[in-house]
């Protein structure tokens, strides 16, 4: 009886009162919990000086994730390869091949500097809040500037060469990172055709890691040849002549 009773104030209590003068024709609101996640229509925004923008195609979809080591493995770029002697810096791990790349351009005759490397989020972030101040439009900034969290910057691998517009790609140094850039371990992020969709920028560049280095196979013949040579003394000489010859054919 105890149970009958507990029971029937509770469904009291919590049923939901449904009189004529509750009644609207608003709908009912719903959990978000019992809400299903469509992964497919996400909206992508970005917080900026307390105004939240929806990020549009082609950012949409390309945020950017970086680790903790950006923060605390960067290293300056010397000043005689950056504009105008600036502070720049990029990520230790790329460091040395940037150098060398650098190095190897001035050894061509070719004057290539560095304009921008290293920005991170709040870096980005602020130079959306100082172009809004200035009276520019979200939409408008977004056109030339990645928003921020979707900048190759903030990860220290990218940077800009001077001039760091479309002026780049009718210059010498970018003519010669085209032909020269891979080896370093240096792509073109945004070529004219990326798979991005990303408007081109010829000066922009990012550190993918250098090429492993080939490495030689060495010749059935040779081994076959080397083993006779250690195992068949009265082969001696055949066995030194089927060596020499197979070694004219690799490069050491």
């Amino acid at each position: 009886m105890q149970y009958l009773v507990c029971l029937i104030l509770l469904t009291t209590l919590w049923a939901p009162d449904l009189s004529a003068t509750d009644q609207t024709d608003e709908p009912l609101a719903i959990s978000p919990v019992s809400m299903p996640i469509k992964f497919a229509n996400v909206i992508e925004t970005v917080s900026i000086d307390n105004q939240r923008y929806q990020v549009p195609e082609p950012w949409a979809g390309n945020r950017l994730f970086p680790t903790s080591r950006n923060l605390d493995e960067l290293l300056q770029i010397p000043v005689e390869f950056t504009h105008q002697g600036s502070e720049i810096y990029i990520l230790a791990e790329a460091h040395p091949s940037l150098v060398r790349m650098l190095n190897k351009a001035r050894l061509d005759g070719v004057d290539l500097r560095v304009e921008s490397a290293y920005r991170s989020f709040h870096y980005q972030t602020r130079i959306f809040v100082r172009m809004l101040n200035k009276g520019r439009s979200f939409d408008d900034i977004i056109r030339y500037v990645a928003p921020p969290g979707y900048s190759q910057h903030m990860l220290g691998t990218a940077m800009d060469f001077y001039p760091s517009n479309w002026e780049f790609a009718e210059t010498e140094q970018y003519q010669w990172l085209q032909k020269n850039g891979q080896q370093f371990g240096f792509e073109e992020t945004y070529s004219k055709y990326n798979r991005f969709r990303m408007p081109w920028e010829a000066w922009h560049w990012n550190y993918v890691g250098e090429p492993e280095p080939v490495t030689e196979m060495v010749v059935e013949s040779e081994l076959e040849d080397s083993e006779l040579e250690e195992t068949d003394g009265a082969e001696d000489t055949v066995a030194e002549k089927s060596s020499a010859d197979a070694g004219q054919e690799i490069s050491r």
